[in-house]
């Protein structure tokens, strides 16, 4: 594992999860330093979308001479066509909770990182104020060994609270598929990182282009991320059975 500055971290815990028809970005969260147990975090529609009864939970390992090498584990999602993650009742958020046996050692965010009301008000953020976010935009991975890509955004609409009354904002930085569950999260100080929520969807433009022959619509990105409060991760994991 990598040095723990406040974007390592979050990075250390961010991956890969694949399946041939719904590949996205997830987040593993424990609860509370005693607690053994891993939770995986992710837009519910990229579980929704995948086919089949197990995803891809592409993994990293450290070699001897302080590389890494990439471990493709598979991870049930459903059992006899039954989802076994829990989905928030309102939001497109999913977790899962991870088998105790994992082939590589890891650490997982502790649920202490996500913001609240309160945390949020206290970080004093505001439009405009910077945001980070790590995903796989399009599948694409920052090298072989399968870590996610970091981007730089800012605040594109004020952090309004009550997140019941807002449950979501929107972060400027280019958007792609592949980007939905990945944790959007702002610097505290060097060693602190907060996660402010998590990646749902991305913006565009339609535009119907009309010929006397052709039909056309053209998605216009508006480089705009519509993104869950994390407040909803933290209930989520409370639904959890």
């Amino acid at each position: 594992v990598m040095t723990e500055d406040f974007a390592t971290q979050v990075m250390n815990a961010t991956f890969k999860l694949y399946n041939e028809d719904s590949t996205a970005t997830c987040l593993i969260i424990k609860r509370g330093s005693g607690n053994t147990e891993r939770y995986l975090v992710t837009a519910a529609h990229v579980l929704e979308r995948a086919t089949g009864d197990s995803s891809l939970l592409v993994l990293r390992e450290m070699d001897v001479d302080g590389g890494y090498n990439r471990i493709d584990f598979p991870i049930t999602i459903r059992e006899d066509g039954a989802a076994l993650w829990t989905k928030h009742k309102e939001h497109d958020l999913a977790v899962l909770r991870l088998p105790e046996q994992l082939p590589v050692p890891f650490v997982a965010l502790d649920e202490s990182v996500l913001s609240t009301e309160q945390t949020l008000k206290a970080a004093g953020v505001h439009i405009c104020s910077p945001l980070f976010v790590l995903t796989f935009p399009q599948r694409f991975e920052a090298n072989g060994a399968g870590f996610p890509v970091a981007r730089q955004g800012i605040w594109a609409s004020p952090p309004l609270l009550p997140i019941l009354t807002h449950p979501t904002f929107l972060g400027d930085f280019t958007t792609f598929a592949g980007d939905s569950g990945g944790p959007v999260f702002i610097r505290l100080d060097e060693e602190r990182p907060m996660v402010v929520g998590l990646v749902l969807a991305q913006n565009h433009f339609d535009d119907h282009v009309k010929s006397e022959y052709e039909e056309r619509l053209i998605h216009h990105p508006l480089g705009m991320g519509t993104i869950l409060h994390a407040q909803y991760i933290r209930d989520t994991l409370r639904m959890v059975k």
